[in-house]
């Protein structure tokens, strides 16, 4: 499957390698889990599930990967569909000074629904994430990128950074 190709190529090309002067940051964790919930809606209505990782390359900069898989929805149709996406972000609050989070950022995304060419788009996002003192934190955002998108994320607390 090609898309899976390009997945695996966006993921590896995009892990970071911590500078030296970035190994003291903390006993903090550098990579969060999480998974999501994302839905697409443009001339194909993507609805989707993922897992993802964000990685801290600094105090207010994170890389996130994430792949998904789902279904399109065009006229009534259904044919399965997968994504993967490479994003970084600007933190507005790295340490959790205010109850919520808001990042900005942009990135590239590889669709795959079914209906189209598998094609890579560009991708612009805000997020806005929730208390960082929890086990478990909630973060929703809103996109463009290969149509208007939505989404719910669940991630791993990041102990005192967002």
């Amino acid at each position: 499957m090609p898309c899976a190709r390009w997945c695996v190529l966006l993921i590896a090309l995009a892990a970071p390698i911590p500078a030296p002067a970035q190994a003291g940051v903390g006993r903090d964790p550098v990579v969060r889990s999480e998974v999501r919930v994302d839905a697409i809606f443009a001339r194909v209505t993507l609805l989707q599930a993922g897992v993802g990782a964000a990685f801290r390359t600094g105090y207010n900069v994170r890389l996130h990967v994430a792949a998904a898989g789902g279904v399109a929805l065009k006229d009534g149709e259904q044919k399965s569909s997968a994504r993967g996406d490479a994003t970084l972000r600007l933190l507005l609050d790295p340490f959790g000074e205010s109850r919520n989070g808001v990042s900005i950022g942009g990135g590239v995304s590889v669709l795959h629904d079914g209906f189209e060419k598998t094609r890579p788009v560009g991708v612009v996002v805000l997020a806005l994430e929730g208390v960082p003192r929890a086990p478990i934190v909630w973060a929703v955002e809103a996109a463009l990128g290969g149509g208007g998108r939505l989404a719910v994320v669940l991630r791993r607390r990041a102990g005192r950074y967002r």
